[in-house]
């Protein structure tokens, strides 16, 4: 192999990776549920509509909010590790098992009857929540095959016993999964989702104690797989008129990766959502804006505050990093696009604090980390090799500059101390935030 040859691949994918940064809709959210429905314990990526209502029949409010704004969603369904999928047994024949496990499956209703589009075959009809589907089959295992792509159910062939007909049933013996969440179910959340790539995660608990240990998981993935992402949490509904209860929450994080919710009301879909589930609807338009524009005052889809905020309780969310809606006109808008860093430690700045200057900052490390590792062990540890990383990344960073995600004077540079398989780099680059205040002189002549 000539590194040659990888010049121009490595190019190319920095800046295809720059500019996806400023396409709407491209952000990855990755949101944790509990429902009678959808795989188990483990990451289900769905881009659009259709692989929603696949998954979980679009009645997951948090999911459907985190949609909103088009972000790619990681559906992530918690349970206990009991649930159990319906079934419904034909002894030495046949087995139709729920696709997945919880109590919807009890509702499944499936019939076996001669087949009125293919004369001389069976067919199986299976009545879900959003379809019917039907399936034509001469014998088991071709019964087997075709359910393969069914929404609702899978077969499994069980002996050479004929299928006899049956009238309309439901599928049986469902076990839910979904007993409220122990710290325990976090944790192993947590480990289930450490090497998963996405934008912003959504937390599906108010417990200050998940709160912390999530902030302490975020920290951790962060440090340690250098997987930059944005944490976004809220708070319980019985504080959600109380703006000192938010301001407490946000202190305690007190991290520019972590974005805590005060939005609660009324969905203008006429649904009310307190500041934990709206939570879902602040990390899905976290991950959808493109990263040259700003969500301050982003119109909120809200139809009703639980409680419209006066200037004081305004002054104390911004001063603490707190993410509330205010009345605007007709129409709720975003204050202003903050994360809950209030008091700067080492290596922080003031804007940092502000969700669209953090969000470069982790774009700008995921996308050359991406394509690093996509090229490790294929550039010669020489100068020419650092040379085509840097000549890479400073292709990326143009791009960047021209959208207006960084200032002008950024630097890339081969800090020329390799050793073995390890080269160091530096990168110098001021990000830009969006104009939030005009202050405008008017002199009277």
């Amino acid at each position: 192999m000539t590194i040659q040859r990888e010049r121009p691949g490595v190019t190319i994918e920095m800046i295809a990776r720059a500019q996806e940064r400023v396409l709407p809709k491209s952000g990855v959210v990755l949101v944790p549920y509990q429902a009678e429905w959808g795989e188990a314990d483990a990451i289900v990526r769905m881009s659009g509509y259709e692989e929603r209502i696949a998954e979980t029949f679009g009645v997951v409010d948090v999911i459907e909010l985190a949609a909103e704004s088009g972000a790619t969603i990681l559906g992530y369904r918690m349970t206990n590790g009991n649930a159990v999928a319906a079934s419904y047994s034909q002894p030495g024949a046949i087995t139709i098992t729920a696709r997945y496990p919880g109590l919807v499956g009890n509702e499944l209703k499936v019939s076996i009857a001669d087949s009125t589009a293919e004369p001389g075959k069976k067919e199986l009809v299976v009545k879900g929540p959003v379809s019917t589907e039907k399936f034509s089959f001469a014998d088991a295992d071709e019964l087997v095959t075709k359910t393969e792509q069914s929404v609702y159910i899978r077969v499994k062939k069980e002996g050479t016993a004929a299928i006899t007909d049956v009238a309309e049933t439901n599928l049986a013996n469902g076990v839910s999964g979904t007993e409220p969440l122990t710290s325990a179910d976090f944790t192993r959340l947590f480990n289930a989702i450490s090497g998963a790539d996405f934008d912003t995660l959504y937390l599906p608990s108010d417990d200050p104690a998940v709160q912390a240990a999530a902030k302490q998981f975020m920290s951790d993935r962060r440090n340690l797989n250098k997987k930059m992402s944005t944490l976004v949490i809220g708070g319980p509904a019985a504080d959600d008129t109380n703006m000192t209860k938010h301001t407490e929450r946000s202190i305690a994080q007190n991290a520019r990766y972590i974005v805590n919710c005060a939005i609660a009301g009324t969905h203008n879909n006429s649904n009310y959502y307190g500041s934990l589930q709206w939570a879902a609807w602040v990390a899905g338009m976290i991950a959808a804006t493109p990263a040259d524009q700003s969500l301050t005052a982003v119109v909120v889809p809200m139809k009703k505050a639980a409680k419209d905020w006066g200037h004081t309780e305004i002054l104390q969310a911004l001063s603490t990093g707190t993410l509330i809606a205010t009345r605007d006109g007709d129409v709720y808008i975003i204050e202003s696009a903050v994360n809950t860093l209030s008091t700067i430690g080492p290596g922080e700045r003031e804007d940092y604090g502000k969700i669209r200057v953090s969000m470069t900052l982790d774009q700008i490390y995921n996308d050359i980390q991406t394509v690093g590792k996509k090229y490790k062990g294929k550039l010669d540890n020489n100068d020419i090799g650092g040379a085509t990383f840097v000549g890479a990344v400073k292709a990326y960073m143009e791009v960047r500059e021209e959208q207006g995600a960084i200032d002008a004077g950024w630097t890339f540079e081969d800090k020329k101390n390799g050793s073995g398989d390890r080269r160091g780099f530096k990168l110098s680059a001021r990000p830009l935030d969006a104009i939030e205040y005009f202050d405008v002189e008017w002199e009277v002549l």
